[in-house]
């Protein structure tokens, strides 16, 4: 909600809770049409928290926003730690400036 009120060069995501487990209807989208920078979302494809289907149609409500999915995984990524954090600095590094 921050990236809303202030002028971020990007937001990076790491598995950000799109709705409660089990309750894909009750979605935390609301502030997502105003946020106006690059933002990168890091979520696995297990995650109880955002139905990945979901959020990859729900992305498109950002003007500036990418996914990057990590199969096989939940809720965090420790599992996946150096990759994501790979990505999110490629990221950084092409479209933060």
């Amino acid at each position: 909600m921050a990236a809303v009120e202030a002028e971020f060069g990007g937001l990076v995501l790491f598995s950000y809770p799109l709705h409660r487990p089990g309750f894909p209807d009750q979605l935390r989208t609301e502030h997502w049409p105003r946020i106006k920078c690059p933002t990168l979302f890091l979520s696995g494809d297990r995650d109880p928290f955002a139905n990945i289907d979901l959020l990859k149609e729900k992305i498109k409500l950002i003007r500036h926003a990418q996914l990057e999915v990590f199969k096989g995984q939940g809720h965090g990524l420790l599992a996946v730690l150096d990759q994501a954090l790979d990505v999110a600095a490629e990221f950084i590094h092409e479209k933060v400036r």
